[in-house]
């Protein structure tokens, strides 16, 4: 019997040994990175081309755009002002021009070069606010390591990856505060916020749960942040006060689900999640949603719903294809395979098909909410939570396009989301945002008009990015390789690995 149990031992130790070394050997396998070695061209103009107008909500047909050095300098010009070089000419074939599309919510990876970057060219993001790269969730706060988006960007600028615009990254999340009591809440703060800037941090972002903290600190925290001129966005907890909030300077809201439980009388912060949906949705009240989007419009806050992930995914999950998306092909394997893990747990026992109707209404609930707060004139931007299970880069973004309209936007209005309003929200709308003379020539080319219908946003011919055409040809090699990325098992080893860690 004991020679039995050690030989069971010894065969177990072997194979847990073996587990590790052919996953130790998958993560020294070296990297693979997709190169940005499309044609440049610096000097060109494109003819026949139909230019979409989302600030006019309107076509500009057969027109002609010329460009020098990655700038507009002339639309319809018989004699364009070129300052040197060939000028060579691209032909739009009756194609829609309109500018290249912003994510202003997702999150990196250490393997985004690999998973996601050609993934979101390949679907004309080209410009991102990353809101926790994969450092924010393993580092500490005194790890000051040259981050993911420092090495990314070196290898950027000589060609070796293909990667978008990072617009900003941040590399740590604010979700607990060690010891922290009624006794010591602006000491806290203070040297949180140091400690954030020390960092180079871009913003603060905020991901504190109501109860675990006492609410005075969310507005110290507010209060160092603008001492300190760094911006602070994020969630909203349901036990802050608004009023408090926005006046105290919030930069962006992100989320639908986080403005629902403020917008009732007496809100509700015990009891389980579906008990908390049920009163929220049952004590709705429109004055009180009203006042604080007019705050938000005039304190010029942001709104990010994220309506691809905000508790639609909760409902849709029991719903028998929603594991089985034929983009899942782009997912990671150990990844994918979590998702599924999750959406099986969703419906098995953290929600009942019974509160289906629920679900369902909360994320109706969070569509209506974008729709009053941009009649309201709240500023909204276009993101996914990327990382989030069933987001996929770059696709779900043409998705979130889609649930805007569904909120009431007009197909431009929901363009401007992701194109004029993520500019300005940088303040960069001389350069960024639309077609004009002045801006950077930065552009998709689409076979259908998005206007008539917004789904045509994925009917893209043409990438414009970084003084380099990437063509249908060159977009499908990207998906290709995401692909093939995707099913590797040396980046799952890499996956894992970066789990373990």
């Amino acid at each position: 019997m004991r020679k039995i149990l050690f030989k069971t031992i010894k065969i177990s130790l072997l194979f847990i040994l073996l587990l590790f070394l052919l996953l130790f050997i998958g993560v020294l396998i070296p990297k693979e990175y997709y190169k940005a070695n499309a044609k440049s061209y610096n000097n060109f103009i494109v003819k026949n081309c139909n230019i979409v107008d989302v600030e006019n909500n309107r076509i500009h047909y057969n027109r002609q755009i010329t460009v020098n050095n990655g700038i507009i300098v002339a639309i319809d010009s018989l004699n364009p002002t070129i300052s040197s070089g060939t000028i060579e000419v691209i032909n739009a074939n009756g194609n829609y021009m309109m500018p290249t599309l912003w994510d202003m919510h997702v999150h990196t990876l250490s393997l985004s070069p690999q998973l996601h970057f050609p993934l979101l060219i390949a679907n004309g993001v080209t410009n991102i606010r990353d809101m926790g790269d994969g450092d924010s969730w393993a580092s500490d706060i005194e790890n000051t390591s040259v981050r993911d988006k420092a090495l990314w960007e070196k290898m950027g600028k000589n060609e070796s990856l293909l990667m978008p615009k990072i617009m900003e990254a941040t590399s740590f999340h604010v979700e607990e505060v060690d010891d922290l009591n009624e006794n010591n809440v602006s000491e806290k703060a203070k040297i949180l916020v140091e400690q954030l800037v020390s960092r180079k941090e871009p913003f603060i972002k905020v991901q504190l749960t109501e109860g675990d903290y006492p609410t005075r600190f969310f507005y110290e925290l507010q209060k160092q942040a603008k001492q300190h001129n760094i911006n602070m966005l994020g969630h909203l907890p349901a036990d802050v006060d608004l009023d408090t909030v926005f006046n105290n300077g919030f930069k962006s809201v992100e989320h639908a689900w986080a403005l629902i439980p403020h917008f009732v009388k007496n809100k509700k912060l015990t009891g389980s999640d579906i008990e908390r949906k049920i009163y929220e949705l049952e004590n709705q009240d429109s004055t009180i949603a009203n006042q604080f989007l007019q705050l938000m419009k005039t304190q010029r806050v942001y709104y990010t719903p994220t309506h691809v992930t905000s508790n639609r995914k909760e409902y849709l999950a029991f719903e028998s294809g929603f594991s089985n998306n034929p983009n899942n092909k782009y997912v990671e394997n150990v990844q994918l395979t979590l998702w599924k893990a999750l959406n099986w747990l969703h419906t098995k026992g953290y929600d009942k098909e019974e509160d289906l109707p629920v679900l369902k209404k909360y994320y109706e609930r969070g569509i209506e909410i974008t729709s009053k707060a941009h009649k309201k004139g709240v500023k909204i931007l276009a993101g996914t939570d990327a990382l989030d299970r069933n987001v996929y880069y770059g696709i779900s973004l043409h998705e979130e396009l889609q649930e805007l309209v569904k909120a009431g936007l007009t197909n431009a209005e929901a363009l401007k989301t992701a194109t004029r309003n993520a500019a300005e929200y940088y303040g960069l709308s001389q350069e960024y945002g639309s077609i004009e003379v002045g801006k950077k020539s930065s552009f998709i080319l689409l076979e259908k008009n998005p206007l008539e219908n917004i789904k045509n946003t994925q009917s893209i011919t043409t990438v414009f990015f970084d003084n380099k055409l990437y063509n249908t040809s060159d977009l499908e090699n990207m998906k290709a390789y995401t692909v093939l990325q995707a099913k590797s098992y040396a980046n799952s080893c890499k996956f894992i690995w970066n789990m373990i860690k």
